[in-house]
């Protein structure tokens, strides 16, 4: 995503008229520091979490055990169309899920730069 900056810069100018500057702070880096923040705690993220076993239960220990939920679906919005796909989508994919993406049409230049993102960043046979 760092890479493609100034095209997914230049893509939400021309769909909503804003500042390089004003997508980076708003957008870009928004995204790229949610990327960081799942991959930086995801062994964190995916622990088992020991729990209180009720006494009626008896001796034994409990957990939670976190597992993907399947298929996520995930709307992208005009305004903010890559805070409202690439990071919801990163996070869905780090727990496991699928993911069927649907960014909006009222910003197509965004929208193709998205599919272009996920076409150079993302295994195809995967995702």
């Amino acid at each position: 995503m760092i890479k493609m900056q100034k095209d997914l810069s230049q893509a939400r100018s021309k769909d909503l008229g804003l500042s390089d500057f004003c997508n980076w702070v708003f957008e870009l880096n928004t995204c790229v520091r949610d990327i960081q923040h799942t991959i930086t705690y995801l062994k964190q993220f995916m622990a088992d979490e020991l729990v209180e076993t009720p006494l009626l239960v008896g001796p034994g220990s409990s957990y939670i055990i976190k597992e993907p939920l399947g298929v996520v679906a995930i709307l992208g919005s005009w305004n903010y169309p890559f805070v409202t796909t690439i990071s919801p989508m990163a996070t869905a994919i780090a727990a496991g899920n699928v993911v069927i993406l649907k960014p909006s049409e009222m910003c197509p230049h965004s929208s193709k730069m998205i599919k272009t993102l996920i076409a150079m960043s993302l295994d195809v046979n995967c995702y």
